[in-house]
């Protein structure tokens, strides 16, 4: 089976360049982060982009504008992460439409409990717009099969009990919680939170259908640019090639 590349970048004043950049280097899906201020589980690096994407003046309207203009340059399935306060003030039906006029495959709003999720698909049953669950290491085992069982596009399980980018081991149960996610669906399980480098990569992926990247994407576009980044992309896709064909 194909292993996933999912990336993260944050809607910053050169997200548009940085998503090309992440469209050749064989990202599958790109995670576009709606600068938010007061966000959820976000760990240092990516709370900082959001604060020089708001001080740059961008939100969701000159983000969207922006991928209107661009997206038939880009290929990569398209993920926004957001929040339910921003699809509130933007208008839930007028979001919902652009989600679909933009092509967007996916949203995810992670201060939005299961329960109002599952509300929200309810209210436009037509859309082609998916709306992507995450599972935390808290989660028990009957809500995770109940996530699981209404999941929409993959699962994107979180791999350890902190914000994003943090130091750290993946939790204990990690693989075994996994492994049990995927009884319940058909659909790919996808590991995130804190994932850094190709053995960590290597690791995960002998369970997961793909990794999630963000703090070390985004650290890397503002730090280093966008030539250097590319080769750690490529690094990072070359390690689930690998993964894929064994």
């Amino acid at each position: 089976m194909n292993k996933a590349f999912v990336a993260y970048i944050m809607g910053g004043p050169h997200f548009i360049e940085e998503l090309k950049v992440l469209d050749r280097s064989g990202a599958d899906y790109v995670e576009i982060g709606i600068p938010f201020s007061d966000p959820v589980a976000d760990g240092p690096i990516i709370k900082a982009a959001g604060e020089r994407a708001i001080a740059a003046g961008m939100t969701l309207e000159v983000i969207l504008n922006q991928l209107s203009a661009h997206r038939h340059e880009l290929s990569t399935h398209l993920i926004l992460m957001t929040y339910a306060h921003m699809i509130e003030t933007y208008g839930e039906a007028a979001f919902m439409h652009k989600m679909d006029e933009l092509q967007i495959y996916g949203v995810i709003i992670p201060d939005m409990p299961f329960e109002y999720i599952e509300q929200l698909k309810a209210r436009y049953p037509k859309r082609k717009v998916k709306l992507i669950s995450l599972v935390a290491m808290t989660a028990s085992e009957d809500r995770m099969k109940a996530i699981a069982e209404k999941a929409e596009g993959f699962i994107y399980t979180v791999t350890m009990n902190q914000t994003t980018g943090q130091d750290g081991n993946f939790h204990p149960e990690l693989k075994q919680r996994i492994q049990k996610l995927k009884t319940y669906t058909p659909l790919p399980v996808m590991a995130g939170f804190g994932i850094r480098d190709a053995s960590q990569v290597q690791d995960i992926i002998t369970v997961s259908d793909g990794v999630i990247i963000g703090s070390e994407i985004v650290k890397r576009f503002h730090e280093t640019g966008k030539d250097e980044t590319a080769a750690y992309l490529q690094n990072i896709r070359d390690v689930l090639n690998e993964a894929s064909t064994t």
